[in-house]
């Protein structure tokens, strides 16, 4: 037992003295007792839902979780990926005496890291637009109980505010 693990049905019983322990009494305190425990009713169910919604942030294991848990309880087949992106080769400064050889097309295979070397400018590298991406099971997206608003708006929820752009797919 808890904190919160109140038997309202049970404390009506013990609190009454034992002279004026009937059917009659014990029922009238039962009614005049159930607007508390409804009230009751609801603290716990918003408790066991805050308490919910703390346990779960914007990591990639805890969103992937928490979109398993209301989409896909059984399978959990559900993943967040990392959105495309393109790692820059680094081309060293003058001075720090570290050339890259990028050789050139008639080279090719004589340089000790893989060929052909594609530069890129920081706006081409910079994750490509999409941060993120929510793969989704056909099975799950041809369900009853799927709709991509509301996975939006779940995603929406816990991910961070930076991380604008993400998509859902199925696969």
């Amino acid at each position: 037992m808890g904190i919160f693990d109140i038997d309202y049905g049970g404390l009506v019983v013990q609190l009454l003295p034992t002279r004026l322990r009937n059917n009659k009494i014990t029922s009238w305190l039962r009614c005049l007792v159930s607007p508390v425990e409804w009230l009751f009713n609801l603290f716990t169910a918003n408790r066991t839902n805050n308490l919910y919604v703390l346990a779960h942030d914007s990591q990639v294991c805890y969103l992937q979780a928490a979109l398993n848990d209301v989409f896909d309880p059984v399978l959990r087949g559900i993943l967040v990926v990392d959105g495309p992106f393109e790692d820059p080769l680094y081309l060293y400064l003058d001075p720090e005496l570290k050339p890259l050889w990028l050789g050139l097309v008639s080279e090719e295979g004589t340089t000790p890291y893989p060929d052909p070397q594609v530069l890129y400018t920081d706006a081409e590298t910079f994750s490509l637009g999409i941060c993120f991406i929510v793969k989704v099971p056909v099975a799950v997206a041809a369900g009853a109980g799927y709709d991509v608003r509301r996975l939006r708006a779940l995603v929406d929820f816990y991910r961070l505010p930076g991380r604008n752009n993400y998509s859902v797919t199925t696969y």
